[in-house]
């Protein structure tokens, strides 16, 4: 039987860069970057001041006053995010089945923020006139659960926290859903809001954040280069409407790229390093090929992890490497965190947001601040400015803390045929892990193909 299509047919985005899809794309197309000093709290103590923030939200533009105060800022950004996407759909639950519709939302530190808050509120206030929402607004459950609140549907609705590759992991989670036939419907993407001084202050001693001379040093992060020295924080969230492919075809929904497969692999090495070698981040992006059945050579782009940290950048090098081989050398790279900072699990959100967006208009983003190539990172990692090309299929990579791994495979949408399957995985493999194996396959691929 053949698998079923996942489609990605709504986008919303909170950002730096924007709370609307059109003013993300254009800032983020034409290089510009969402990263300046921090405002919303005072970074004098610190070494390092740059933050990538949110700045044009009013979740009351979406949530009731009453209700917006019982929720913490990144759920106020998952809400948000998740309405526009089903605006963006045209999405009508009035004519769904509200029990089926699924929620699967990533987050990695979900309310830190508001509970150290609560924490410095109580002691201050000797235990007395404590917030009764305090731990309901805190909770990793409420990203997925005032979702589902907010759009009234009644399906799974769940959280994955796995660090920054939680929305990566909630959109596989929900790929698997509909490709298993348990849904049609999937409301699924990423919120976070780390921007907080005792989580600044932390990372900071971690030595993570790259310094910048009280805001004077301005061209961070810089993923890839040479000169990288650490990550910049940022914040936001961004979601998606996954659909099988004809629900959203007789519904004649906008249809984005479609989501053909992912990968996920563990290096259990470290909370804190990659495995230099890249191996693990290498295997995941072999098993997301098997998964998405694409050869090597017909990935056109990669949106890299490329979060501007030295031994990270040089291990997720080593493993596009080691997955492509001398194919690695040709395919264009670009990495968002230049724009947009690092907000932990919202970046993966940002980055399929990105990369759906590319498919649509034939266009890869740039990587900011690449101006000394590191011998080590010696890919084309589209420095500097975007550029036109023709982008059949994308990889997305998304590598937390705790080397958690995933890769995502997105593709545009071909509404005429999915992408030629002739066999079952495992004969795939065998066949194109034979010496001839790979011409093979695709001879018989392209015969099938004008067969028909």
């Amino acid at each position: 039987m053949q698998q079923r299509r996942v489609i990605i047919t709504g986008l919303g985005v909170i950002s730096p860069l924007g709370c609307d899809t059109k003013t993300f794309w254009h800032m983020l197309s034409r290089g510009m970057s969402g990263v300046a000093p921090i405002a919303s709290f005072d970074t004098s103590p610190f070494s390092s001041s740059l933050g990538a923030e949110v700045k044009d939200f009013d979740p009351e533009d979406f949530i009731p006053r009453k209700q917006m105060r019982r929720m913490g800022r990144a759920t106020h950004f998952a809400v948000g995010s998740a309405m526009m996407a089903v605006r963006d759909a045209r999405l009508d639950f009035d004519r769904e089945n509200r029990s089926e519709v699924a929620i699967c939302m990533g987050t990695s530190i979900a309310g830190l923020k508001e509970a150290l808050d609560t924490h410095d509120s109580i002691q201050r206030k000797h235990y007395q006139h404590t917030n009764p929402f305090a731990m309901t607004s805190t909770f990793a459950n409420a990203v997925s659960a005032e979702v589902a609140i907010a759009l009234d549907v009644h399906g799974n609705s769940e959280t994955y926290s796995i660090g920054c590759s939680s929305t990566a992991n909630a959109l596989g989670r929900a790929y698997d859903l509909i490709a298993a036939g348990q849904t049609d419907l999937v409301i699924a993407g990423g919120a976070e809001a780390p921007l907080h001084p005792s989580i600044f202050s932390v990372m900071e001693a971690a030595r993570t954040l790259a310094p910048d001379k009280g805001g004077t040093i301005t061209n961070h992060p810089r993923p890839f280069d040479r000169t990288r020295c650490g990550m910049v924080l940022g914040e936001g969230a961004g979601c998606v409407v996954l659909e099988e492919f004809e629900h959203a075809r007789r519904r004649g929904a906008p249809m984005y790229a479609e989501l053909e497969g992912w990968g996920f692999t563990c290096d259990a090495y470290s909370m804190a390093k990659p495995l230099e070698s890249g191996a693990q981040q290498g295997r995941a992006i072999g098993q997301t090929l098997a998964s998405a059945h694409w050869f090597p050579e017909e990935v056109d782009y990669i949106n890299a992890c490329g979060l501007g940290t030295i031994d990270l950048d040089a291990a997720e090098t080593s493993a596009i490497k080691h997955a492509f081989g001398n194919q690695a050398y040709r395919i264009p790279v670009s990495s968002l965190k230049g724009a947009l900072g690092h907000a932990f699990a919202a970046s993966g959100a940002f980055q399929v947001i990105g990369t759906a967006l590319a498919l649509e208009h034939q266009f890869i983003p740039p990587t900011l601040h690449l101006t000394m190539p590191d011998p080590l990172c010696d890919l084309d990692y589209v420095a500097l400015t975007g550029r036109p090309a023709r982008i059949r299929r994308a990889l997305v990579n998304s590598f937390g803390f705790g080397g958690k791994n995933i890769v995502l495979a997105l593709s545009h949408v071909n509404a005429l045929a999915p992408h030629d399957r002739l066999l079952r995985t495992s004969d795939w493999d065998a066949i194109h892990n034979q010496p001839i194996g790979a011409a093979l396959a695709r001879s018989l691929r392209t015969s099938l193909a004008q067969w028909k």
